[in-house]
């Protein structure tokens, strides 16, 4: 076991080192606020579990009793060895105390996009089945899904959550923290982001991303733990638009957050879960 160990903080170390070297993987909050314990129900937090060392790894959202949707980079090839060590918290709030609504799956199989490289290709969505189904409460509860007929607009205001670094280089937050973000039309998105020299052209906002954030910056999501939700209010139910994905940095002006959006995948998502 201690071995294992040692094999996985050494995958961990590389992970690290890939990750900062290339664009930043997302989730946490820049410019938000503290949550209410159970405000977002089908928040989860995936990390991995050895000998009683957890390593903060992803965020993710409950879509029904036995499936959390989460993003692809969140397993890459070097930990897919490693899942009976991941735990899938759900009910969570301070990360520090977990609390009497909170309860703790193993993961049964993750099934990646057939198509998924690198976030910033796209396809950055997975799928995690929980080795047993949960018990629903006020605490814990799936989130609804975009269709794919719905229309995100300048005028859909959408919320992220998670926990991990509250500003850049920073300190990760042992409480759910939240902010609001405005979605950014792709066409604006991709104009935002060409206007950096250093890399005009580099990215490409695919129809299967979305981006959300303020042009001036101040309110973000931030390197963490990826593959958290991206949700508006539509009628009386929250539904998820987009997966925390990937971004340049956190909160910076023209930078905006950018996202898997949901309903290009609710096919995908049928056929390997039912949902």
């Amino acid at each position: 076991m201690k071995t294992l160990f040692l094999q996985l903080l050494l995958w961990t170390l590389i992970l690290d080192t890939e990750v900062s070297s290339s664009v930043p993987w997302r989730s946490s909050i820049v410019g938000g606020q503290d949550a209410k314990e159970g405000q977002w129900p089908w928040q989860v937090y995936i990390h991995i579990q050895v000998n009683h060392n957890a390593a903060t790894f992803c965020g993710g959202s409950l879509i029904s009793k036995q499936w959390v949707l989460t993003a692809a980079h969140c397993f890459p090839k070097s930990f897919r060895h490693f899942l009976k060590f991941y735990l899938v918290r759900l009910g969570a709030y301070k990360l520090d105390r977990p609390s009497k609504h909170e309860v703790k799956k193993s993961i049964k199989k993750v099934v990646l996009h057939e198509q998924y490289e690198k976030a910033e290709d796209g396809f950055d969505i997975a799928l995690v089945q929980l080795d047993s189904e949960v018990s629903l409460s006020p605490y814990i509860s799936p989130v609804q899904l975009a269709k794919p007929n719905d229309v995100f607009t300048e005028d859909t205001e959408c919320w992220a959550t998670g926990w991990g670094m509250t500003k850049e280089n920073g300190s990760k937050s042992e409480i759910l923290q939240q902010v609001q973000l405005p979605v950014i039309a792709n066409r604006r998105c991709q104009e935002l982001l060409d206007s950096h020299p250093e890399i005009k052209g580099k990215y490409k906002i695919r129809p299967n991303m979305m981006c959300a954030g303020y042009e001036e910056g101040g309110k973000d999501t931030c390197m963490g733990d990826s593959g958290g939700a991206l949700v508006y209010k539509k009628g009386q139910h929250w539904v998820q638009a987009g997966i925390v994905s990937f971004g340049l940095g956190c909160a910076k002006p023209k930078s905006p957050g950018i996202y898997t959006q949901v309903p290009s995948f609710r096919d995908w998502i049928n056929k390997h879960s039912g949902i």
